[in-house]
């Protein structure tokens, strides 16, 4: 069958559909290994340390493929180089991949974010990881040849960075970001991932990559959002020679996706999160082992499609909260009809009662 006809390969995340595509290939490492940066690139692709801007700016000729190859400049904004090396960096930690339940993405979007909640709930639980959302969703990526795209996820890096870091070579940023260089940073990345379906084919998808720079933590969450959402529709963001300024309505369609992955993140911090494995890959991996040449092609087939990630979140919605009302007797009575309660995250003190 070809793979443009296989409705499985359409559905899958980013990261899994880039390799299902080719038969299982990791394209993106035979690439790098082609061109020859993948030995100087390995001892970072798992390094807390190293930012992947960095990388492209440091490792041996890494930018000169960013140049070559993709035809873009160091920085922000390096499209579809930032989700390559992603996919790359993704793969050095495990391949880590948490998918969000459709209850918990709903209730999420009903969710808000409350002004005073720290930064420091903005990390993944590793220094990568793609967090798959539930679809549909209204959420959207433009690419400006195949237009708006589904929002099938995102790849999300957490990177400590030293005082005096490359990161703050750009004064007009430092003072819009309120960036002391003196001082740590750390840099959270995000490439967001949009689908194929209803496009040509199963790679014809889009990106969109940002960066967060966040020096206290203890800083308000949303504070710090408003913050790098002005200075993504500031020209000045975008100075460097060879960068084309983000459209103000690529920026608006940013800002509810990365709410999400915040909003996702603090869900991971509360006690009682739900999170169930589910190894599909590796238990299909399993079963090929002994099996006749027929029966394990039969399997491997099926393995293309498959993987292994973590859902978060319930399987189903909770009960809805019933209003109820009180007859003429002062006795309380259930409505005809249920409602949800729009809920918000909220830091509790230490002894406060909730």
């Amino acid at each position: 069958m070809d793979l443009n006809d296989d409705p499985k390969i359409w559905t899958l995340p980013h990261p899994v559909r880039m390799e299902a595509a080719v038969n299982g290939e990791q394209v993106d490492r035979q690439m790098f290994e082609h061109l020859g940066v993948l030995a100087g690139l390995e001892p970072y692709l798992g390094d807390a340390h190293a930012s992947t801007e960095w990388i492209i700016n440091n490792v041996p000729r890494m930018f000169a493929v960013g140049q070559t190859h993709f035809g873009l400049l160091g920085g922000e904004n390096m499209g579809s180089f930032m989700l390559t090396v992603a996919r790359t960096r993704l793969r050095a930690q495990g391949d880590p991949i948490l998918q969000l339940s459709t209850p918990l993405q709903t209730m999420l979007a009903q969710t808000d974010l409350v002004v005073g909640l720290p930064c420091r709930y903005f990390r993944p639980p590793s220094t990568l990881v793609y967090i798959e959302f539930s679809r549909p969703n209204a959420l959207r990526v433009s690419n400006q040849l195949s237009g708006l795209h589904e929002c099938e996820g995102a790849y999300l890096g957490s990177y400590e960075l030293p005082a005096g870091h490359e990161v703050f070579h750009n004064p007009a940023r430092n003072r819009a970001l309120g960036l002391d260089p003196s001082q740590p940073v750390r840099a959270v990345e995000i490439v967001i991932t949009g689908s194929p379906i209803g496009k040509s084919g199963v790679l014809d998808d889009a990106s969109r990559d940002t960066l967060l720079l966040i020096q206290y933590e203890d800083e308000c969450l949303q504070t710090v959002l408003e913050r790098h959402m002005a200075w993504y529709n500031n020209p000045a963001a975008y100075a460097n020679l060879g960068m084309a300024p983000v459209r103000a309505d690529d920026v608006a369609m940013l800002r509810p996706v990365v709410e999400l992955l915040a909003k996702a993140l603090l869900y991971l911090n509360l006690g009682d999160a739900e999170q169930v494995k589910l190894n599909a890959r590796s238990d299909l991996k399993r079963k090929t082992k002994g099996l006749g040449y027929k029966k394990k092609a039969r399997l491997q087939r099926k393995l293309a499609a498959a993987y292994d990630r973590i859902v978060i979140g319930p399987a189903s919605f909770p009960a809805p909260v019933e209003p109820q009302n009180h007859d003429s007797t002062g006795e309380a009575q259930r409505s005809v009809k249920a409602h949800w309660r729009r809920g918000h995250f909220r830091t509790i003190l230490y002894g406060e009662a909730p």
